[in-house]
């Protein structure tokens, strides 16, 4: 295959072919826009991202505008634009960047050395993740990202390169306070379109605790009415942030579109006033973070590293639209990273995503037709495979839409990689005017700043899986609250064990399919474990130990003795800490059978660790390189017999 034709992304080989009528752009200032936009053939200019446009030319002239444009601009560049092969609704726009993760044993001197001689300039290397850069490729290069990336990967001193593509997102939503009796979500009754069970037991939650303000919930979406009274408070507000601007400001605008970021942040966080609506963890902490829903890998990395650190719990309420978007090597290791060692508490960040709302698989590489609607375009036909890398992350809590009857809402999307469903509006994915039985969800509204769904500070309209994910963000602030001490994945297993098991034997109205039952490990893939449960998950918390009453805590520490004989005598030691972590088991020689497991960030299972030695015997050697700072969990388990044995833990 030729070196142009795929592309290296999240370790996936992604065949690719050239998009006939577009290519992207990069555009150093306004001279070189205008001449762009001027070009005989040109039919659009559009920005893409800061910077970036992708450009719409007829197809017999493509390669000529883009030759004109290197010609006549000394610093402008563009590139191909491309998609995966028989796929009609993935496109993939360049910038002018690489990601490269060097292996551990590559020097410094020689890693500067492989770029100079690759044309490729170091632009910054990223903080706490082995030997990864971004680097920029050059006009000595010879190549664009796709080609220079294609190229050096393999080498035997690099691990991963991949292009730093731009991501571009849809919110998951199309557009004892007085109107607490209207939150059915939060407390439920008999009515028309609505039944008792409906809702998340959140009065019982708060019985044991409405939130702390030690704990803080991240709402990551496109600007915040901050002059909100139900934001209002001493310390409600934490570590904003605006991605948009470069700000601390984040504000939403009403020229941008901005009008899904306040109702998000209020089904988590509104605070209990005696006036309008509360959320469910009114009591904690709101980082709000305005985020552009057209990123790179680099600007991704670098939101959520800023917000990784500082939060407990990350709501997102977007993702792509149904394509095929797998997560880049650098987003997939740092969504890792964080779940398993981010947080204040460095004890991980819970991450939540929506799923989104096309009636869409999360991952279904064998798709061979998909209809769903685009809120501007309307009905689009998607061929080839279905991959939703954000909400099918396995460290992601990823959250389906259930309706005010205990039904699937229409259009939530749905897959073996949904954690819990929470309640939410209902209607079609693919008919508007059609009839959905079900009612939204109250909550804040913008009203001095940015677009609103109705007039007021308030709205009943709100909901799709976009009202779903930043609810579940707050159920598991609680869960935190009550018990500070569990790690992200803890929070995430309890709000998958404690979830109430509902049901719907209804046919799909579209794909004609039923997946409202569940398997024998008690998933449903429209309602993963099931609708979460506030009240159940936090008692659940309060009965959990910081750790399992089983876990020991083991550190490295070694005594050296020594002996000073006259003045001035001096002795030196050298301590060798390597890249590996050796544990060896030695168990009973009296035919028993014990195995090991190795975890880093969270009490490994026989279904969940990272590594395992499970030989025929009570001996067993895990090897485990490239280690990074943060807590390694090891489980001894008895296959068979028992008896004392010896664990020796060594860096190598």
């Amino acid at each position: 295959m030729a070196a142009q034709n795929f592309l290296w992304r999240g370790g996936e080989q992604i065949p690719l072919e050239k998009e006939e009528e577009v290519f992207t752009a990069i555009v150093q200032n306004k001279r070189e826009l205008e001449n762009l936009s001027q070009a005989t053939g040109v039919k659009e200019v559009k920005k893409v991202e800061n910077g970036i446009y992708k450009v719409k030319v007829q197809s017999a002239v493509r390669d000529t505008v883009m030759q004109q444009y290197r010609e006549a601009s000394q610093t402008g560049i563009c590139h191909h634009a491309y998609r995966p092969k028989d796929a009609n609704n993935t496109r993939y726009y360049l910038t002018d960047q690489l990601i490269i993760r060097f292996k551990h044993h590559v020097s410094h001197q020689r890693i500067a050395q492989l770029l100079s001689e690759n044309g490729l300039k170091s632009l910054k290397q990223y903080p706490g993740m082995n030997h990864t850069y971004l680097v920029q490729v050059t006009k000595e290069a010879g190549g664009n990202p796709v080609k220079v990336s294609n190229q050096l990967h393999g080498a035997n001193e690099i691990e991963y390169v991949e292009p730093n593509l731009v991501e571009r997102f849809a919110s998951a939503y199309l557009p004892n306070d007085d109107y607490f009796e209207r939150q059915w979500h939060l407390k439920s009754w008999e009515a028309p379109e609505l039944v008792p069970e409906a809702d998340v037991k959140a009065e019982r939650a708060w019985d044991i605790t409405r939130g702390k303000a030690n704990i803080t919930i991240a709402v990551m979406d496109d600007g915040f009415d901050l002059s909100h009274p139900d934001f209002a408070g001493a310390g409600k507000i934490v570590h904003a942030k605006d991605y948009v601007d470069g700000d601390a400001h984040p504000f939403p605008e009403k020229n941008e579109g901005d009008y899904h970021g306040t109702p998000c942040a209020g089904v988590a966080l509104a605070v209990e006033n005696g006036y309008g609506v509360v959320g469910i963890a009114p009591g904690c902490a709101f980082m709000p973070v305005r985020f552009p829903l057209s990123a790179n890998d680099d600007l991704l990395w670098e939101a959520f590293d800023f917000v990784g650190k500082r939060a407990d719990v990350i709501s997102c309420s977007w993702g792509p639209v149904p394509a095929y978007a797998p997560l880049s090597s650098l987003i997939k290791d740092k969504f890792s990273q964080l779940a398993q060692r981010g947080g204040p508490r460095k004890r991980g960040c819970v991450i939540v995503f929506a799923a989104g709302n096309y009636n869409a698989p999360l991952r279904d590489e064998q798709n061979q037709t998909f209809r769903w609607r685009h809120p501007h375009y309307g009905i689009i036909e998607q061929h080839g495979p279905i991959v939703n890398g954000y909400a099918s992350h396995p460290e992601v809590v990823a959250v389906a839409a259930s309706t005010s009857l205990n039904k699937k809402a229409m259009y939530s999307n749905w897959g073996e990689q949904i954690s819990v469903s929470a309640p939410s509006n209902n209607f079609h994915p693919l008919e508007p005017a059609a009839y959905a039985p079900g009612l939204g969800i109250w909550t804040t509204d913008n009203e001095r700043y940015g677009e609103g769904f109705s007039n007021g500070r308030f709205t009943g309209r709100f909901g799709g899986t976009s009202s779903a994910t930043p609810l579940v963000a707050g159920i598991a602030g609680l869960i935190l609250s009550a018990n500070p001490g569990l790690s992200a994945r803890q929070v995430k297993k309890i709000l998958e064990i404690t979830a109430d098991k509902i049901t719907d034997f209804t046919q799909d109205v579209i794909l004609g399919h039923n997946k409202g039952e569940y398997d024998e490990n008690g998933h449903s893939e429209w309602f993963g474990f099931g609708k979460a449960n506030a009240a159940n998950a936090v008692v659940k918390a309060q009965e959990l130990s910081e750790e399992d009453s089983h876990t020991h805590t083991v550190k490295f520490s070694t005594k050296v003795e020594g002996k000073i004989l006259k003045d001035r005598e001096e002795e030196f030691y050298k301590v060798q800490i390597g890249s590996q972590l050796v544990v060896t088991l030695e168990g009973p020689n009296n035919g028993a059978d014990f195995d090991l497991y190795l975890k880093r960030g969270a009490p490994p299972t026989t279904r969940d660790y990272d590594f395992a030695g499970f030989t025929v015997s009570a001996h067993e050697k895990i090897i485990f390189e490239d280690i990074e700072p943060g807590e390694y969990y090891i489980m001894v388990r008895s296959y068979s017999g028992h008896g004392e044995y010896k664990i020796k833990i060594a860096l190598e």
